[in-house]
């Protein structure tokens, strides 16, 4: 491995801002809407919402490896064999960040603690309670003590990870609005032809209760007078499909249409508004992106982008994409506008239609190059 290409190089910033990442596991793009999600939809408006964006893959492992890395899922093997962190990670712990780690999941299924986090001390492996919302509660009331009581002299960055969706879960007592809803899911009852409203009605009740955790988490911002001076970054893992193509599809990883890997995506804080460019709102994007754009613009990274990820600067040039990659466990896939070009682990290919329906299109061999460079540029 070579990642970076070069050393990160750079000037610390004269005030650092304070950081957060709010990331839902299994999060929908549909269902970012006011009747949903009122708390994230009042807060978006204090910021920019990108309306193509593409998760770095359509399940955990890879999601948020790109997000972190900046660099395709692909890479997740090697990085893990080597066990190499996050550059992005690298560069807060140099500038003496204090890292707030607070997953609902544990962390070393994915290997995060081998990966991404593998130099953070004291590493919180996960979150307490028999059930997936129960954990979620046990995530925040943890951060909420945690941040409170940090350091106002140094800089502070937060990663939520949320659970629910992922589970379909919420508490009983939490009051749904949603109904009809499925009381209780089994996957063997699924079929291409079940009726996918009520379960569809039970994911947005544990959607709209992890909304109501992340009003919790704003006001604990604004109770320290923070919420307009940090960079909150909100976004997905991946999607989840309830048969959506009517292909028999169900949950994660397992195509690469939008409700798998089309996730919604969020900037709040400060110079966003100044400075993100707005070209990019309405065209691909991918958590590739999230890496440069915060080493560019929060973290004094002087380097060119090329040394450390293969995204781009969401506040720099416009850079028209046409296509971008999602990975899984053992596959990527190249998206563009009309088609999705899926790998095999041994390099077997099919063109698709954006519905996961096999078409007959010609090999794009300029696009397949520039690909095979993105996923071996950090490889010796």
């Amino acid at each position: 491995m070579s990642y970076p290409l070069n050393p990160i190089a750079g000037q610390a910033p004269q005030r650092p801002k304070d950081i957060l990442f709010l990331v839902i596991d299994s999060w929908r793009y549909d269902t970012f809407t006011p009747e949903v999600m009122p708390t994230i939809w009042e807060l978006s408006k204090k910021g920019l919402v990108y309306n193509d964006h593409m998760s770095a893959g359509n399940s955990t492992r890879t999601g948020i490896f790109g997000l972190f890395y900046g660099i395709p899922g692909a890479y997740w093997h090697a990085f893990l064999a080597n066990q190499r962190s996050s550059v992005l990670v690298d560069r807060l712990q140099q500038l003496d960040y204090q890292l707030g780690i607070f997953a609902s999941a544990q962390l070393i299924n994915p290997e995060f603690d081998r990966t991404v986090f593998r130099h953070v001390p004291d590493l919180r492996i996960g979150s307490e309670g028999n059930t997936v919302s129960e954990r979620d509660r046990d995530l925040i009331d943890d951060w909420k003590a945690w941040y409170q009581s940090s350091s106002r002299s140094k800089p502070v960055v937060s990663f939520l990870f949320f659970d629910s969706p992922h589970g379909y879960d919420f508490p009983t007592s939490y009051e749904s609005k949603f109904e009809p809803m499925l009381k209780e899911l089994n996957y063997l009852l699924l079929s291409k032809d079940t009726d996918p409203t009520p379960l569809f009605n039970r994911y947005k009740a544990s959607v709209s209760y992890v909304d109501s955790l992340v009003k919790e988490v704003i006001e604990t911002l604004q109770a320290q007078g923070m919420l307009d001076d940090t960079m909150i970054l909100i976004t997905g893992d991946h999607g989840q499909e309830l048969n959506d193509n009517k292909l028999n599809f169900w949950g994660h990883n397992s195509n690469f249409t939008n409700s798998q890997v089309k996730v919604p995506f969020l900037l709040i804080g400060p110079q966003v508004l100044d400075k993100a460019n707005k070209q990019y709102l309405n065209s691909f994007t991918s958590h590739e992106d999230v890496v440069p754009t915060l080493m560019k613009n929060y973290l004094g990274v002087t380097n060119n982008i090329t040394d450390y990820s293969t995204g781009v600067d969401l506040f720099g040039s416009f850079d028209q994409r046409d296509w971008v990659i999602s990975s899984s466990y053992s596959a990527y896939s190249i998206i563009s506008a009309d088609s999705i070009l899926e790998v095999n682990a041994v390099g077997g290919y099919q063109s698709l239609d954006r519905t996961n329906r096999r078409m007959d299109k010609a090999l794009n061999t300029e696009q397949v190059t520039n690909v095979l460079e993105r996923i071996s540029r950090f490889l010796k």
